[in-house]
């Protein structure tokens, strides 16, 4: 996933919006962040910013907020 541009992060953060539980973005070495909390999400975007292995992951506590986070990962891989 690369965000790079302030429209990334638009659309990245109307996905989270959407999303009623929490939202981690998961790396090696035990990292996470929980995107719904103010300071993580602001620590995980940096992360994201700078990440280029392409090494951190999303993941969802319900099957909702996974079913929301789909449909934005399938939006910006078309």
């Amino acid at each position: 996933m690369n965000i790079r541009t302030g429209n990334d992060i638009k659309e990245f953060n109307a996905a989270l919006n959407k999303c009623t539980n929490p939202v981690w973005l998961m790396g090696p070495n035990d990292e996470s962040y929980n995107m719904k909390n103010e300071d993580e999400y602001i620590e995980g975007m940096i992360r994201l910013a700078e990440d280029h292995d392409e090494q951190l992951g999303i993941f969802t506590t319900s099957y909702e907020d996974e079913m929301t986070m789909m449909r934005y990962f399938e939006k910006i891989a078309a």
